[in-house]
């Protein structure tokens, strides 16, 4: 981001296009000075005003003004606010005659945030979070947005951080006093505490990937032969007909994509071809594609027809094409899967499947004709979706950087518990340096220069 952080930026803060109302944005030092350039003075701060902008002695609009004196502000300088309406030709004075001022300039991507977080207003995470609420399209994700804005995450770093702080700085005693034969207990002391830390990393690790999850999605792949009912399926969760059912085979021959709020989850649904031995080549691109959707797909449903006394058969064949059993494959691909036996009003009462699968196979009996047994499956996708051992208020670990800097710091922790404290003290020393500065990177704590670039840029420019 090319930015003068002396400049005063402006930007339109609303989506461009018709509409009642736009926002325009301006922070800077001479924030205040805006109003003036429209011939009307500048509000009180904290305070607001209805007036008439005016422009070589015509009114450009009737607008709301508001003006924000730094450092209590959004950005923690001066701000102002023009509240006009949405006409393309208004918006465009507006900004014609701010971008003809000296000592302002359009803001760039982010650039109101990243004044935000320089100014100390808004953390690192905090800014990861307001970009979720933008971005937010469940409850789920809403909430979580919120709770990264206020905390979250920034909580429970700072807390580790200040430990890890304090152990380093008992830790420099036994390097200034190697000589002192101090009590072994100070040692012992700092060796728990040290491993308590480490714990409490570990089992925030050890969340299942939630956060990522409810903002990143997840994906369903549904695959099986063909004529088990998968497009059934999936226009039965999707509530609509997102895909041709028929009798004939090999009816579906691309993947048909469906989005859904999973419990707070978004979730694409991804209704595969029926796999079975063909030679037709559009056919068999299908499948392939199918196979393929398998592969990067978050959970596999494997669907049968649970009234064909064949399906074990059947089974067998999609395991051999998915290569589940393998160890090659469970190690390529590492997806979670679900067997569901389609058709369950057509099966004998008798209906005996267990012994047709291991104990870690998860089976589900179901009739995709029945809403209560869909009810089933969609409230069986949550549960194997989201982690069961993610408590409400628990850390909220949302990127894959949050997770790799917690990482560090925690295997910075374990290699300095293999150190002789009262011997090797600058060497235990060394790596809690390491994780104090691996955690520092998820609230910005020190110099991040390039990660701030690429954070503020994924912003539109009014934000």
């Amino acid at each position: 981001m090319n930015d003068t952080a002396n400049d005063t930026i402006y930007a339109l803060a609303t989506p461009p296009g018709r509409s009642a109302i736009a926002v325009i944005r301006i922070s800077g030092q001479d924030a205040s000075k805006t109003p003036v350039l429209f011939s009307v003075p500048c509000p009180c701060a904290g305070q607001f005003s209805v007036c008439r902008l005016i422009q070589a002695g015509k009114v450009i609009d009737q607008v709301i003004l508001l003006f924000m004196k730094g450092p209590i502000s959004s950005t923690g300088e001066d701000v102002c606010e023009i509240h006009c309406h949405g006409s393309q030709a208004v918006i465009d004075s507006i900004l014609g005659k701010l971008g003809k001022t000296s000592g302002f300039r359009l803001a760039g991507a982010g650039e109101f945030t990243k004044r935000s977080f320089l100014n100390g207003k808004i953390d690192l995470s905090g800014v990861e979070g307001l970009a979720d609420l933008i971005d937010a399209q469940t409850p789920t994700q809403l909430h979580q947005a919120w709770a990264q804005i206020d905390g979250a995450l920034r909580a429970p770093v700072m807390a580790w951080r200040t430990k890890l702080i304090d152990i380093a700085a008992q830790l420099e005693a036994l390097i200034d006093f190697v000589d002192e034969n101090l009590p072994l207990t100070i040692e012992q002391s700092l060796r728990k505490s040290t491993n308590d830390l480490k714990m409490a990393l570990a089992e925030n690790l050890a969340d299942g990937g939630f956060g990522e999850l409810v903002r990143d999605g997840v994906v369903v792949a549904l695959v099986g032969p063909v004529n088990v009912g998968k497009s059934t399926i999936i226009n039965g969760l999707a509530g609509r007909a997102a895909a041709i059912v028929s009798t004939e085979a090999g009816t579906t021959r691309d993947i048909i994509q469906v989005q859904l709020d999973l419990q707070g989850v978004p979730t694409t649904i991804l209704d595969t071809a029926g796999i079975r031995e063909t030679k037709g080549v559009i056919e068999s691109e299908g499948i392939k594609r199918s196979i393929g959707a398998a592969n990067k797909a978050d959970l596999v449903l494997i669907i049968l027809d649970g009234s064909d006394k064949h399906w074990p058969s059947s089974r067998a064949k999609i395991d051999k094409v998915l290569g589940i059993g393998t160890d090659e494959a469970n190690a390529d691909s590492g997806y979670r899967r679900l067997y569901v036996l389609n058709k369950a009003d057509c099966i004998k009462d008798n209906f005996d499947y267990r012994d047709k699968f291991s104990e870690n196979d998860d089976v589900l009996v179901i009739s995709a004709k029945r809403p209560i047994d869909l009810k089933l499956l969609s409230d069986t996708l949550a549960t194997k979706l989201t982690p069961l051992n993610h408590a409400e208020g628990s850390v909220i670990i949302t990127r894959q950087r949050h997770r790799q800097a917690i990482q560090a710091a925690h295997d910075a922790l374990c290699r300095a518990l293999g150190y002789n404290f009262h011997d090797e003290p600058e060497l235990a020393a060394e790596d809690f340096r390491l994780a104090a500065a691996a955690l520092g990177r998820i609230t910005g704590e020190i110099d991040i220069e390039e990660l701030l670039g690429s954070i503020f840029s994924a912003f539109c420019i009014g934000k």
